[in-house]
């Protein structure tokens, strides 16, 4: 497994070459691991960022601050980077280009889905369903 510290410094690195918006946020752990954060445009939520355990986390932070909206991206060997990085920046794109909505359903809660479309399609008669999208609400 790569180390902590090499890992971390190896996706901060990458943030600040290609996302430097994140990096005013980074703040480094005991364990040298780090998170960050992005609040979009309107302010309403916010992409996470973090390194814990050699893998890259990133999700969504609610309106109401809950940070459960995420997926992680392993990487247990050095090799594996590239493969994260491209990964991460996937991620990153689809939420900032509206393909990964989150979205707030009156019954479920938040949750955030890349077919809004089927989410509304399937939703229950009286389910109301709000959709976030990074640029506009």
């Amino acid at each position: 497994m790569i180390n902590q510290a090499r890992f971390s410094e190896i996706i901060k690195s990458f943030l600040i070459e290609n996302y430097p918006e994140f990096t005013a946020t980074i703040t480094e752990n005991d364990d040298k691991s780090f998170d960050c954060d992005l609040r979009n445009p309107t302010n309403e939520f916010s992409i996470w960022i973090a390194t814990y355990n050699s893998e890259i986390t990133i999700g969504i932070e609610d309106p109401n601050g809950k940070t459960d909206i995420h997926t992680h991206i392993s990487c247990y060997e050095e090799e594996d980077i590239d493969d994260a990085l491209i990964e991460l920046t996937k991620t990153i794109k689809e939420i900032k280009n509206g393909k990964l909505i989150l979205y707030h359903s009156d019954i479920k809660g938040y949750q955030w889905t890349n077919d809004i479309k089927l989410v509304i399609e399937k939703k229950k008669a009286s389910e109301k369903i709000r959709q976030f999208t990074w640029n506009k609400n």
